[in-house]
């Protein structure tokens, strides 16, 4: 029963993400290109990988790694971190370096503790908040304002890992 309710809820979400991902396209423009996605898209695929993670847990880890989304013709993609007050890393796709590592004391131009941050939003609202923060885009110089939709799901083993991406403003 389990699995078909499982089945039955996936079928849902990949139809709303269908159904969002078409709204997204019809918003994109030149200017909005970048990865600037419309925030249910991200918010969307934030779920659809909080799925897979409450259902494999570190067994899924491979498959978030290479889960990418478009966002006006650019990829992007979810990380995954520890709950911890002081998080670790647990995939990065992007910057595989931090995996494992402590990234409590990374900080946006702004001096924001971002990944901090990220845990206390997931814990004040555990059905997801956004975190507004500066990032520089690659091959730019300044920062740029930037959201990242997060969200606390446990694995099978009780785990706590957030699960998260952003979206350019």
């Amino acid at each position: 029963m389990k699995k078909v309710i499982f089945v039955f809820l996936s079928l849902i979400v990949f139809t709303v993400i269908t159904i969002v991902n078409v709204v997204a396209e019809e918003n994109c423009t030149a200017a909005k290109k970048k990865a600037v996605c419309n925030k249910d898209v991200v918010k969307a695929n934030v779920d659809k990988m909080c799925d897979l993670v409450k259902s494999k847990g570190k067994d899924g880890v491979a498959e978030v790694k290479k889960f990418r989304f478009d966002c006006c013709g650019e990829p992007d993609y979810i990380w995954l971190q520890t709950m911890e007050d002081k998080p670790k890393m647990v995939m990065h796709p992007i910057k595989p370096q931090l995996d494992g590592k402590d990234i409590s004391e990374s900080k946006d131009p702004d001096g924001k503790a971002l990944f901090v941050e990220f845990v206390k939003a997931a814990k004040v609202k555990p059905e997801g908040d956004w975190v507004p923060y500066k990032w520089t885009k690659f091959g730019e110089s300044d920062p740029t304002s930037k959201v990242s939709w997060v969200k606390p799901c446990k694995t099978p083993d009780g785990t706590e890992w957030l699960v998260g991406s952003g979206t350019w403003e």
